[in-house]
């Protein structure tokens, strides 16, 4: 079963001049995303905290770790996060089952 990540990352100034030298960001991206054995489903530049979002698909948690590891590693980010997609009703499942036996500090 895949994983699906959104990845944000604030440039630095390294990485501001890159993109301002004309290097190919989105060719990086999918490179990056096929290497890992992986998809991109969207990259986008962005106003505000964070320069860059990346959609994409990777075999499992561990990929999706390394492939942050591995760009935060190129030295050209100021800020980085990785958020992987849950399906959230197993999770509302699992909180209802446990909810049942959790007893509150002030009970």
């Amino acid at each position: 079963m895949s994983v699906r990540a959104i990845m944000m990352g604030a440039y630095n100034s390294e990485g501001a001049k890159g993109i301002i030298g004309g290097s190919d960001r989105m060719a990086a991206v999918k490179a990056v995303a096929e290497a890992a054995g992986g998809s991109v489903n969207h990259v986008s530049f962005m106003r505000g905290r964070m320069d860059i979002i990346v959609d994409f698909n990777v075999p499992d948690a561990t990929t999706m770790m390394g492939v942050m590891a591995a760009a935060h590693a190129s030295g050209t980010f100021s800020s980085l996060e990785v958020h992987e997609c849950i399906d959230n009703a197993p999770v509302v499942a699992a909180a209802q089952r446990i909810l049942k036996a959790y007893v509150p500090a002030n009970a």
